[in-house]
């Protein structure tokens, strides 16, 4: 799959509120990995991405340019109760299918139906868990959460405009749906990261692009001057 759209981030720090904004170029290639591309006035100020095993982020305009490494399935007792690499899963985002956990009950909560997620394939977190808010009439995603050890929601994502992508050869039925629009927001009025998609594809070709979701490959294009992994 292969998005074009907008990227806004917004934050609040000691010096006030924040907000930057970038143009976003979104690929996903199943079984393969995540990759994005955030760039402001033709310069590339961001790549993240993951390999379905590892995720990272580069920041090539930074001084120093910096690449944050960190993997996806997290050792037990490890301290991620707001996981970073929620930003790279294909289905935190909207992308691919939510799998309720086998026993999961539903939980009716206004308009939205919330169930427990199956945490394979998901980033672990230390007591915490992934729930998805299905839409009660039509079973769509509307949103997904991760609920912290102590009940509360560390980590919203919420979609919107949610449309079929066509692919050549396929009945419309069988075509793939995904939202236009993913909010993503830490706790409370925390961080927030929006994606606008302007245009979603099916590119075919982006199989045969394997060095967009090879890290060791994006290290040595990027030769960033400050590496941090991130346990």
């Amino acid at each position: 799959m292969h998005a074009r759209g907008v990227a806004e981030l917004r934050w609040r720090d000691a010096s006030g509120d924040h907000f930057e904004q970038g143009d976003l170029d979104l690929r996903w290639c199943a079984g393969r990995g995540i990759a994005a591309s955030i760039s402001k006035f033709g310069d590339r100020h961001a790549w993240i991405g993951s390999d379905g095993v590892r995720w990272w982020r580069f920041a090539p305009k930074a001084r120093p340019s910096t690449l944050d490494v960190g993997v996806l399935q997290t050792a037990p007792g490890a301290d991620r109760s707001v996981p970073d690499e929620c930003a790279v899963t294909p289905a935190l985002l909207g992308l691919a299918p939510l799998r309720p956990r086998a026993g999961a009950r539903v939980a009716l909560d206004g308009v939205l139906a919330w169930v427990e997620l199956d945490p394979a394939g998901l980033p672990s977190t230390e007591g915490g868990r992934f729930e998805a808010g299905f839409d009660a009439t039509s079973l769509e995603p509307r949103a997904v959460r991760l609920v912290d050890a102590a009940g509360a929601v560390a980590w919203r994502v919420a979609y919107d405009d949610v449309r079929s992508i066509e692919v050549t050869g396929a009945a419309p039925g069988a075509w793939p749906r995904a939202p236009r629009r993913i909010e993503a927001t830490r706790g409370e009025g925390g961080a927030s990261l929006l994606l606008a998609l302007g245009s979603i594809s099916i590119d075919r070709g982006a199989v045969d692009r394997a060095p967009l979701y090879d890290l060791e490959a994006l290290r040595a294009q990027f030769a960033p001057e400050s590496v941090r992994v991130l346990e």
